[in-house]
């Protein structure tokens, strides 16, 4: 595989501060959507349009229960949607002016009450749209997942199934706990569910590193179906290592190391 070569496009300067990016998507159009916070008031959501005449903030919105009720951004490429608390979308179209709010149907309880939404990114290029999870411990750290049916034509949402990752198909998953592998980005792609998972530590990764990290073909129960991309065990390597994984609306996975004393060398 060549190098790859990164190179700066355009920079602006912004009319107010905000919080770091939240998620992100990018239209057919070579528009980008950021979802952030204002930085002197975080219980305020920001939606921003990023063009070659700038950026603007297309919505705003409170949210006194940020914490429990993070937002996510999607799009299908010429539209965007924001799930809200698992419960509506707004979904923009248009001139993004005048979003639609769509009910989303949970009539089978799908979700479990404890189930709180997380903003990880996630990319789909079909109906099914997959979102993170986690419930009864709260750490930030997403271990389930739910896909949601998006009807674009009807207006129509409703959740369709809830799960986690089986650890059993991962080679150095831990034997001595019931946690599941972390999720740190979905993606459907062509009919296919896939995952990046960062492993199973409780502790932070920044800090202490990860036990392993992988890539993953996965079904709608979380069975694992292909092991695309698998580390050794991290912790046995003597130095704290490990890569995140951030899914495209592309059909590349951008991977990049955590710690700079690593083979990867920081890059």
């Amino acid at each position: 595989m060549g190098k790859l070569k990164l190179r700066l496009l355009n920079k602006w300067e912004l009319d107010k501060d905000y919080n770091s990016v939240l998620n992100s998507v990018m239209l057919q159009d070579g528009r980008a959507f950021v979802l952030t916070s204002e930085k002197e008031d975080f219980n305020r959501y920001c939606l921003l349009e990023v063009s070659p005449l700038g950026v603007k903030e297309i919505d705003a919105w409170a949210c006194d229960h940020v914490w429990e009720e993070e937002s996510l951004l999607f799009t299908d490429g010429q539209n965007i949607g924001i799930i809200k608390a698992g419960k509506e979308i707004v979904y923009y179209t248009g001139d993004f002016s005048h979003p639609e709010i769509i009910a989303i149907k949970d009539s089978q309880s799908i979700l479990p009450k404890e189930a709180q939404e997380r903003y990880f990114q996630i990319v789909s290029d079909s109906d099914q749209i997959p979102v993170c999870f986690e419930d009864q411990v709260y750490t930030n750290q997403a271990r389930n997942f739910a896909l949601l049916e998006f009807d674009r034509e009807k207006k129509q949402a409703k959740w369709t199934t809830y799960s986690h990752i089986d650890k059993n198909g991962l080679n150095h998953h831990d034997r001595s706990s019931d946690a599941s592998p972390k999720i740190d980005s979905l993606k459907c792609w062509q009919q296919e569910l896939y995952a990046f998972t960062s492993g199973e530590n409780q502790t932070s990764v920044n800090k202490w590193g990860m036990d392993y990290y992988a890539l993953v073909k996965i079904s709608s129960d979380g069975r694992i179906i292909e092991k695309l991309l698998e580390s050794e065990h991290l912790k046995t390597l003597g130095k704290k290592a490990g890569v995140n994984g951030l899914f495209t609306d592309s059909p590349y996975l951008i991977l990049s190391p955590l710690f700079k004393n690593d083979d990867w060398k920081g890059k």
